[in-house]
């Protein structure tokens, strides 16, 4: 692919990003990136300017510096968050400026046989310093939006090629189409694709569903839904009216479950990253709520970690659904990614819930949201459990059953 086809590219993506947060003339930017992945993060930050973009401000996020501070750091230091990091959380949600994430990792590999122990200090440390910016996100006080963008060493691990120009021009390659890049207007796609999908979500808010049985090779696993869940999908809305879109890639309908009602045993349908370890071929069992026991073929130690984080580690706080025909599942691919990964498959959530997903749940305070049965932890990790096998039956308000996927696939 040409330098400039690259460069054609990497301006849609600007522009889809911009379109997604819905950027306001006059309004600050923040985007959160890794320092190998600067030329996407001043693409976005000429096109912002060029809207009204008040401010631009970068929020470097290394993976490479993680690594050395985990290998290197002495171990009381691990926990230490400076203090100006609380208040630009507090400046960016006093002024509602917008966050875009672009969650594309330089090496995913780059955390392997990284102490999990230690990882898990550092993120126990930054999750505390971050709750005021997380509860303020998941409450939609302002707009953000996570997306990816190819770089040479995660196309080098995505498609098993040696990282370079090559491996950086197929990741593009296979990136487009997810994107929708190669449509002639992508944000005019993303807008009609997320209407759909909060249709389906508002069918599925007023079916009243009172629980979801999954059962697949591996798994039989029942998730209770609170009487007050919503659901949730494609566009998001800020406090103040203005629609934008979370995730692109967005494939999925999500709710919050009620964290102490899931029982059964649950089969990992595809591989994913837990402190940047790999966690293969694993399991977990439910009882009351509550993961009592987990394996794994591998990366078990990092699963282990993040479950002892908080006691709301060890419980769910998102159940979400995603039809087989996903663009991402059809590629065949594992992209190390979870904004893209989660997009494969059905998916829950190990950690906080999004009280947007609770009725009135943004006015509610932790003590209330738990009280309906929100989690209220610190963290927040995807596992896929989608397969083409998956059947899904919803247990209605009324007693009634009724199948929601067969084979993978939506039958609503």
């Amino acid at each position: 692919m040409p330098a400039m086809r690259q460069s054609a590219y990497l301006n849609k993506f600007a522009n889809l990003a911009l379109g997604a947060l819905n950027l306001q003339s006059g309004q600050s930017l923040a985007i959160k990136v890794e320092p190998e992945n600067l030329d996407a993060a001043v693409t976005v930050a000429t096109q912002a300017y060029r809207r009204g973009a008040r401010y631009v401000d970068l929020w470097a996020e290394s993976s490479r510096m993680l690594r050395s501070r985990v290998d290197n750091s002495e171990g009381d230091h691990l926990e230490f968050v400076p203090g100006y990091r609380q208040k630009r959380n507090r400046e960016f949600l006093q002024e509602k400026w917008a966050l875009l994430s672009i969650k594309s990792p330089f090496d995913p590999t780059v955390m392997d046989g990284a102490s999990a122990a230690r990882t898990g200090a550092v993120a126990r440390a930054e999750s505390i310093a971050d709750a005021e910016l997380r509860r303020g996100l998941s409450n939609d006080e302002t707009q953000w939006t996570v997306m990816a963008v190819p770089s040479p060493k995660w196309a080098s691990t995505v498609l098993g090629i040696p990282a370079g120009e090559d491996a950086l021009n197929a990741m593009w390659e296979a990136i487009v189409p997810i994107l929708r890049l190669d449509k002639e207007n992508p944000v005019e796609f993303w807008h009609d694709h997320g209407l759909s999908l909060e249709e389906r979500a508002r069918m599925l808010t007023e079916m009243q569903i009172r629980s979801l049985r999954f059962e697949s090779p591996g798994t039989d696993l029942t998730v209770g839904l609170s009487a007050d869940s919503v659901w949730k999908g494609g566009g998001a809305y800020t406090t103040d009216g203005k629609r934008f879109a979370p995730n692109i890639p967005t494939e999925e309908v999500f709710t919050t479950p009620d964290f102490r009602l899931t029982e059964g045993r649950v089969a990992i349908s595809r591989p994913v990253r837990v402190y940047g370890q790999l966690l293969e071929g694993a399991w977990m069992e439910f009882r009351q709520g509550r993961v009592v026991n987990v394996g794994a073929r591998s990366g078990l130690d990092a699963l282990e970690a993040f479950l002892d984080v908080d006691p709301g580690s060890r419980a769910m706080g998102e159940i979400a659904l995603v039809d087989s025909t996903s663009p991402i599942f059809q590629s065949g691919l594992l992209f190390h990614n979870i904004l893209l990964d989660e997009n494969a498959a059905c998916h829950f959530a190990l950690g906080f819930a999004y009280p947007t997903c609770i009725a009135g749940g943004a006015s509610l305070n932790d003590e209330e949201l738990e009280a309906r049965g929100a989690n209220r932890s610190r963290q927040h990790l995807d596992f896929m459990i989608g397969r083409p096998e998956t059947r899904i039956t919803a247990t209605l308000a009324s007693g009634s059953d009724r199948t929601i996927m067969e084979e993978g696939r939506f039958v609503l």
